[in-house]
């Protein structure tokens, strides 16, 4: 978290010498972190109504957030094959792997 904290760092003091006005600290501030646990544990195997209890967070918004992870991860595994990255393919297939489960991604009229 401190690295993707320190290159959204870089990239607000660039922006700000490209012109841009928004402040550094207003764009490292929309990094949220909240919810790192919840997707590891989710990851690890623990089931939902565990990983509900470890935050405050509407289990909708929960689901919603490792549905998109899900489609960064996909995203990054079809990225990767284009380039000829197949390590970081591995990674991202492993990852969604782990993540698509469960509750979280049966099928639903409010998500589908």
């Amino acid at each position: 978290m401190e690295r993707i904290r320190a290159v959204a760092e870089r990239i607000a003091l660039l922006q700000r010498e490209c012109g841009l006005r928004e402040s550094v600290e207003d764009f490292v501030a929309q990094y949220n972190f909240g919810l790192v646990e919840v997707v590891y544990e989710w990851a690890r195997g623990m089931p939902f109504a565990e990983i509900a209890r470890l935050t405050e967070v509407q289990e909708g918004i929960i689901v919603r957030c490792i549905q998109r992870l899900a489609e960064t991860c996909r995203d990054v595994r079809n990225a990767a094959r284009v380039i000829g990255e197949p390590t970081l393919h591995a990674k991202m297939e492993q990852a969604s792997n782990l993540i698509k489960r469960d509750i979280v991604f049966a099928a639903s009229l409010y998500t589908q």
